[in-house]
């Protein structure tokens, strides 16, 4: 999974490591990736904005279907006869989304998280009390964005006047470089993952988190997508003190070994635990 809940800049500063140069970049590239995705375990959710589709189940008599996170549908189509082709389309009057002004597109949203028939609205009549005409295995196709939140905060920086074609890989930048490495950009509908960032020069992974890989043209605006606060500084935070193991020396240092056997140093930090907290989603 291309993507990172903390970026380079962040991690290298005074605050925290205070490394200066780039000779060590891939390596804490790479423990910021694996800390997000532990932190994805822990939680028991994702907090990357993935497109895809998703199938579920119906039971006998259901009114309702429990989803992952979801931050929006774009698509929803329900299979009436068991063939697997999904063949009726709902429009958007045909359910509600729950709960309720959720607003997961804003800094203080959170996900959808059940689809309720909306019977009062003169839907389909195959929908008409529940679900109970298409219960069986997969049964109903959304398409949509998956994670907890998608928050996008626009930047003044944008594409230079040569653009980047689908194959590119490097594309250069006007307007400033906020961006750093680890961090993941939405250019129109396309997702990119930066995987280095110079002076006017970005360059990314195309196409990520399901997203379709498009060719932007010259001033096409980039923004940048934020997590919640609470989840960026504990990967930082927990990626910066894996990387102070090397730092240990062991074998003069007997506290320190006596830890090490003891496994201290491959447990995660307990204030990262507190930050992630509020996040994590009880497991099913």
């Amino acid at each position: 999974m291309a993507n990172a809940y903390g970026n380079l800049k962040t991690i290298k500063s005074v605050s925290l490591l205070d490394i200066a140069g780039g000779s060590h970049d891939s390596r804490l590239l790479e423990l910021l990736e694996d800390v997000s995705r532990w932190i994805d375990q822990h939680c028991n959710r994702h907090f990357f904005a993935l497109e895809t589709t998703r199938y579920f189940d119906v039971g006998g008599g259901s009114s309702r279907i429990l989803v992952p996170d979801l931050i929006r549908i774009t698509a929803l189509k329900s299979d009436g006869d068991g063939d697997r082709r999904f063949e009726t389309a709902w429009a958007s009057g045909d359910y509600l989304l729950y709960p309720l002004n959720a607003e997961p597109t804003q800094p203080w949203g959170r996900p959808y998280t059940r689809l309720e028939v909306g019977n009062e609205s003169g839907g389909r009549v195959s929908l008409r009390g529940g679900l109970r005409s298409l219960k069986g295995r997969a049964r109903v196709e959304i398409a949509g964005v998956w994670g907890f939140r998608e928050q996008l905060s626009m930047s003044a920086a944008v594409v230079d006047g040569l653009g980047v074609d689908v194959d590119g890989t490097e594309f250069g930048v006007n307007g400033g470089m906020p961006f750093s490495a680890g961090d993941t950009l939405m250019i129109g509908s396309e997702q990119v993952y930066v995987t280095a960032a110079g002076t006017n020069m970005l360059k990314v992974e195309r196409g990520v988190n399901g997203t379709r890989v498009v060719r932007h043209g010259a001033a096409s605006p980039i923004q940048l997508f934020r997590y919640p606060a609470g989840v960026s500084e504990a990967c930082v935070v927990q990626a910066a003190r894996l990387w102070k193991r090397k730092d240990l020396a062991f074998g003069t240092d007997v506290r320190g070994y006596r830890a090490a056997l003891n496994g201290d140093f491959g447990q995660y930090d307990p204030d990262v635990r507190r930050m992630l907290s509020p996040y994590r989603k009880a497991a099913v």
